[in-house]
This record gives C-alpha cells, structure tokens and sequence, in this order.
C-alpha cells in the first residue's frame, strides 16, 4: 500500500531550504549536502522543486515575495514619493537586513551570469521593483512615462546603494547619497 501523500511537506521542505540557504549561501549549494543537512533526499527535493536552478529560484522568489508583503505592509501608497522612498532606504539598509541584501546579490550575479538555467528570475525581480516604484510616482500624480522614467532612475539609484551597501556597510555615507538623490527628484508638476 503506497503512503498517502503529505499535503505540507512541500513547504515545509522549503522553509528548511530557505534557512539553509541563508545560512550558507548559493555559490557552492548543492542538493545532496542540503538534503543530508534538513533530514531529506535529494531526489525528494528535486521531486517536489526540480533543479538546482529551480529549487534556488523558488527559494528567492519566496523570500522577495515576502519581503515585498512587508514592503507594502510598511510603505504608504500615496504621499510624496521622496518621503516614502526615504522610508524604504532605512528599511533596506537596517543592520538586520545586511545578511539578506548579500544573499540577494550573490543570487543575482548567480543568475544574472547564467540565465539560460536560472530563467526569468532577475527579470523578475527588477520588473517587481520597477512596479513597485513606479505605482508610488503614478500615486502622487506623475504621468505614466514620466513615472516608469522616474521609476527606472531610482530602482537604479537603489540598486547600486544596497549593492555598496551588502559591500560596505557604510550606512552614513549612502544613507547621505540616497537622501541627495532623493532631494532631485521633482514632485509631480514640476517642469521636467
């Protein structure tokens, strides 16, 4: 008689999957050690995420699907897109987050090297952040162009602060430059 099947195994393979991850890191992950490491098997893992490639994608889209629930739980919708955009920096920059923010990179260099085996994934990822952004200019009154332009400029200007950030740690310094940016960005009706 074959066992029945265990409707929360999956995602409670994949909650171990993520602490393993984060405590380890993606350059060298493999399945073999990470299945010995929460108690599985591989063909287990594979069974229920398929590859490498998959496993680790579903374990980021997991964690950016999270983090974006908290994003939008803690950013206002309307208001002055500066102000809001202020909030997120000191929300991605918190000590707490540093861990996470070298995770990220790590997986998007990963993937961003290899897309044939990694997919969508940081198309994915820059189109989440881009319409995250861009729905705060459009709330505050930008047209819709101008709104992907301005949402385009500071999904960038982000990028490359959280980057120097998981490298640095020099909070100071980049909380200054992302506080500059943010002072150069019009408030809807201002002449382009």
């Amino acid at each position: 008689m074959a066992r029945p099947v265990d409707p929360d195994l999956r995602p409670r393979l994949l909650e171990n999957i993520i602490t393993y991850v984060q405590d380890h890191g993606v350059t060298a992950f493999s399945l073999r050690p990470l299945a010995a490491a929460i108690g599985t098997s591989h063909r287990t893992i594979l069974y229920h995420f398929g590859s490498r490639e998959q496993v680790l994608c579903t374990v980021f889209d997991t964690m950016r699907e999270a983090a974006a629930a908290e994003i939008t739980a803690r950013l206002p919708a309307q208001g002055d897109p500066r102000l809001i955009f202020r909030a997120l920096w000191r929300h991605l920059a918190a000590p707490q987050r540093r861990a996470t923010l070298r995770l990220f990179y790590e997986m998007y260099a990963i993937a961003t090297r290899d897309p044939e085996r990694f997919g969508d994934y940081t198309r994915r990822t820059a189109q989440f952040w881009l319409d995250t952004i861009q729905a705060r200019f459009r709330n505050a009154g930008e047209a819709p162009e101008r709104a992907r332009l301005l949402a385009g400029m500071t999904v960038a200007m982000f990028r490359g602060a959280t980057l120097e950030l998981a490298a640095t740690d020099d909070v100071e310094r980049l909380t200054g430059v992302v506080d500059a940016f943010l002072d150069l960005l019009p408030l809807a009706g201002d002449a382009p």
